[in-house]
């Protein structure tokens, strides 16, 4: 029994010590805190005050506008107008005189005698006309030994004469070849014009006939022998 109440008293000393050994600690702990914490402010009391109006600005002042004074009248003065010229007599010159070497009639320049006319050529001699004829003959002859009688011709029974006309120019040459009557069949028309340009050249001209221009009136005959 005396063992259990010592005990507790030793319990209460214990604990004495160490609330005193907390509040020896939490105290300083406590002063700091507070001297850290700002005291609270007072509240603010808001005070509303009238203001007085502002003086009304003073009217501004309008200059007296002042009217020019009256002019007195300008009296304007004419000049008085300059006499009018006095027109000058015209004096017209007096003509000249005739020069009496000019009025005296000037020889007339001498024409040029004129130039010597060249003698026209002598026209050639008048052309005979058999030679021509002969000429012609003998061209006629040698196309008809030239004639081919064209197989279409022949089958159908086509015949006829076919009349022409050679020009021979100056240089000897045939200028033109045409048919002046035609056999009535295109084929044998063609036939004569082609035999007589081949026969052309084979005779010659006549010495008469040479540089000459001339026509020949030639013939050829398509028949067919039964």
């Amino acid at each position: 029994m005396r063992d259990g109440a010592s005990r507790v008293l030793g319990y209460a000393v214990l604990a004495s010590f160490l609330l005193h050994a907390l509040l020896f600690l939490v105290l300083p702990a406590a002063r700091e805190f507070s001297a850290l914490v700002p005291p609270e402010a007072e509240p603010l009391v808001a005070r509303v005050e009238q203001l007085e109006p502002p003086p009304a600005p003073a009217p501004a002042v309008v200059p007296e506008e002042r009217k020019p004074a009256p002019q007195a009248p300008v009296r304007v003065v004419k000049p008085a107008p300059a006499p009018a010229p006095v027109a000058e007599p015209v004096v017209e010159p007096a003509p000249p005189k005739p020069d009496p070497v000019a009025l005296a009639p000037q020889p007339s320049p001498a024409q040029p005698a004129p130039a010597p006319t060249a003698p026209a050529p002598a026209p050639p001699p008048a052309l005979d006309p058999r030679i021509r004829s002969d000429y012609a003959q003998r061209i006629n002859e040698a196309a008809e030994r030239d004639k081919v009688y064209p197989r279409v011709a022949i089958d159908n029974n086509w015949q006829g004469e076919v009349g022409l006309v050679m020009a021979i120019g100056g240089d000897g040459r045939i200028a033109s070849l045409r048919v002046t009557k035609s056999s009535g069949h295109r084929v044998l028309d063609d036939q004569a014009l082609e035999m007589f340009a081949r026969a052309k050249p084979r005779v010659r001209i006549p010495a008469a006939l040479r540089g000459r221009e001339f026509a020949l009136e030639l013939r050829a005959v398509f028949r067919l022998e039964r």
